[in-house]
């Protein structure tokens, strides 16, 4: 008993230590982004279209190995990635209105495709859980990359750079404050995989709300 205890907790030691490091990169990749300049910010947009239409290739396939749903179902979840992958596989904007519409139709097929497989995969166990969160926390981490795109955009398009230097201040401070908290808790988190998730999943929300484009 003693050993399987041991097992379980080096196991729940290297999941959150896997979180801990996936959540760090993201919020260190998305204040590089957020201090980019417009035309830099218009080709790292295209390499993150570039980059999703890849994982999207990836995760299809291990998607449509997992037995623990209807076929109805499944098909929907093929329809969903496959809208995202047509959006993500969009030449590059050549017009601002352009540029536009391809961030709001990526960040609403991304939305579409999380509430689907929230819903489809709720009951699923084992291995397919695991497999369910990673894809969870990737798409989240492309719905904040491509909220901010918006939110640059828009702002780029307005004569106020003073607003928009208050507002990367603002999210520079938010992502400080998560990294401060990232650390704190690689400490005491060790043992308790499901409270450590919910805090920093309510963590990361504040975060994600930030980035929105109003």
């Amino acid at each position: 008993m003693t050993m399987m205890s041991d097992k379980k907790k080096e196991k729940l030691k290297g999941r959150i230590q896997e979180k801990l490091n996936s959540w760090k990169d993201s919020a260190e990749h998305l204040h590089v982004q957020l201090h980019l300049g417009a035309e830099e910010a218009k080709d790292e947009f295209e390499k993150q279209k570039r980059n999703l239409d890849d994982w999207i290739k990836i995760q299809s396939k291990k998607l449509h190995s997992v037995k623990d749903i209807s076929q109805e179902k499944a098909s929907q979840i093929k329809t969903a990635l496959e809208e995202l992958q047509v959006q993500a596989a969009l030449g590059k904007a050549e017009t601002e209105d352009a540029l536009k519409e391809q961030q709001a139709k990526l960040s609403n097929s991304i939305h579409d495709l999380k509430l689907l497989i929230n819903k489809n995969y709720s009951r699923v166990k084992g291995n397919t859980t695991e497999l369910i969160e990673e894809i969870n926390e990737t798409l989240d981490d492309y719905h904040t990359r491509f909220d901010l795109f918006r939110l640059q955009t828009h702002l780029a398009k307005m004569d106020t750079t003073e607003s928009w230097n208050e507002k990367k201040k603002e999210l520079s401070a938010k992502l400080n404050d998560l990294g401060k908290k990232l650390e704190r808790e690689k400490e005491k988190a060790s043992e308790r995989l499901d409270d450590f998730s919910d805090e920093m999943s309510e963590a990361w929300s504040h975060i994600r709300k930030a980035f929105k484009s109003k």
